[in-house]
């Protein structure tokens, strides 16, 4: 799954590791886990939090657009761009609630965030068996429920990662933050095997059979998961264990604004003045810049397709064995290659500068894309989901990386802010397309077009490889003139 994580290990220390050869992934891993043994409580409450997040959320998110069609009866277009918008509101209230959690503290503003999730998301399977489906009451509680849950991630990430940074030491924080990463990504991978379970039951013939709750069963699981996350917020995870955690972790502080101050601290010159100097030193300024991360825009978009097309494209297009089987090969196979797969591409692949990684990594994944060309297939479907995956972790690592070497001196924090920019507005648009694309080439009821719909999503993704190319000696250079 995309994240936004860096590199650390480039910036941080870079003394740490020999630049000949390749180093041991599986040394460094075990050196990493011995240095974490003496962790205060705090840190692994912090992750075991975390980590079932990873389950609730994604069990949820994998399943909602699927939730307003088929339980509250909207049409595609309806329901993928509610499930866009809630995507961007989590972004959003991430920038607006960051500097809350910082003054709550790590532990308040985890509990804060589990609470909101808890109302919120109890809502989506419980309004349906008190409000009439057609009536606009049970649409208010229902975008109210998700307007909760996107502020409980406002809250959670932030904190989570404030913690690790609070209750780690400068030779723990890297592995911490790889930690909460990868907790993530096999939090998805344990609900992809339960929520398939859950939807669609078991059936092992005459010995046992169990025909499943339905979507609605999956998202009280999900809320079952929140209160278990509530349980050791409130009974493990104490005041006094976060003040001991604060004790042994190191507690630096972080970079100080580097704005231009006058005697006494305060800002010279008129806001009009200040913004169009910070506007003249911005990334904006930066048409290399720029053009980079919007140039990766287009393969972007394969990303929200994890979400918003894939479930309902598996669930409509293929076999009942496949559909029942979703979450599965939906939420398996994409963050099991990302978690194993990255460490050991990461080190295989050093030496290979940075921008043609980009090329090589967007073009590995958008091309199984035209795999779907050839009709609805269970194995292209996983020739496509392991190859997107790969493409993924040959590039998405890699790429905040390139955006910071790009940064003039004192600007890595609000390049590698602007970088993240194309995500966020891929959250928002997206779902405003992909449902009327459903609705025409992948409807519930009629025929299907599914290769006509796959053959303009890969189109689109192949522009980031193309353009990568096209552009690559006027980007780069930007990057050698910083450099010399």
């Amino acid at each position: 799954m995309m994240a936004e994580k860096s590199e650390s290990g480039q910036f941080d220390n870079p003394g740490s590791v020999e630049t000949t050869g390749i180093p041991n992934p599986f040394t460094e891993l075990v050196n990493s886990f011995r240095a974490l043994k003496g962790a205060p409580r705090g840190f692994w409450y912090t992750n075991y939090i975390y980590w079932l997040d990873g389950v609730a959320y994604f069990g949820m998110l994998t399943l909602l657009a699927m939730y307003f069609h088929d339980i509250l009866g909207m049409s595609d277009e309806s329901g993928h761009r509610i499930v866009s918008a809630y995507m961007a509101l989590i972004t959003g209230f991430m920038l607006i609630f960051g500097p809350v959690s910082d003054k709550l503290g790590v532990r308040k503003s985890l509990i804060v965030s589990v609470v909101l999730y808890i109302i919120g998301r109890s809502a989506l399977p419980l309004v349906p068996h008190f409000l009439p489906i057609d009536s606009s009451m049970l649409l208010v509680v229902v975008f109210a429920g998700l307007l909760l849950a996107a502020a409980g991630n406002g809250f959670m990430q932030p904190a989570s990662y404030a913690g690790v940074r609070k209750f780690s030491d400068k030779e723990t924080a890297t592995m911490g933050y790889g930690l909460l990463y990868a907790g993530m990504n096999l939090g998805i991978v344990f609900i992809g095997f339960m929520s398939s379970r859950i939807r669609t039951g078991i059936d092992l013939g005459e010995n046992f059979r169990f025909d499943g709750f339905g979507i609605e069963g999956v998202m009280w699981f999900c809320v079952l998961v929140n209160a278990l996350m509530l349980i050791i917020l409130v009974f493990f995870f104490t005041p006094a264990v976060e003040r001991e955690a604060e004790k042994n972790g190191d507690n630096g502080s972080g970079e100080n604004g580097a704005g231009q101050t006058g005697p006494g601290g305060q800002a010279i010159g008129s806001p009009l003045k200040r913004f169009l100097d910070w506007l003249k030193i911005s990334p904006l300024s930066n048409a290399r810049f720029m053009f980079f991360i919007f140039a990766l825009m287009p393969v972007q978009t394969l990303f929200a397709y994890q979400f918003l097309v894939m479930p309902q494209f598996v669930t409509r297009a293929f076999s009942d064995v496949v559909a029942n089987n979703m979450e599965v090969i939906v939420n398996v196979t994409n963050p099991l290659i990302i978690v194993l797969g990255v460490p050991v591409i990461t080190a295989m692949t050093r030496k290979v500068p940075v921008y043609k990684m980009m090329v090589i990594g967007s073009l590995v994944s958008a091309l199984p894309t035209f795999f779907f060309l050839l009709g609805p297939n269970f194995w292209l479907l996983m020739a496509y989901l392991v190859l997107f995956s790969i493409g993924e972790a040959l590039w998405q690592p890699r790429f905040l990386q390139y955006a910071a070497e790009l940064a003039p001196e004192g600007q890595t924090g609000a390049y590698i802010a602007f970088a993240n920019l194309p995500w966020f507005m891929i959250k928002f648009i997206a779902g405003w397309y992909t449902g009327r694309m459903m609705d025409i080439y992948c409807p519930a009821e009629g025929a299907l077009n599914t290769e006509t719909m796959w053959l303009i999503y890969g189109l689109v993704a192949m522009v980031s490889p193309v353009a990568l190319v096209l552009a690559g000696k006027w980007v780069q250079k930007g990057l050698l003139q910083k450099c010399v």
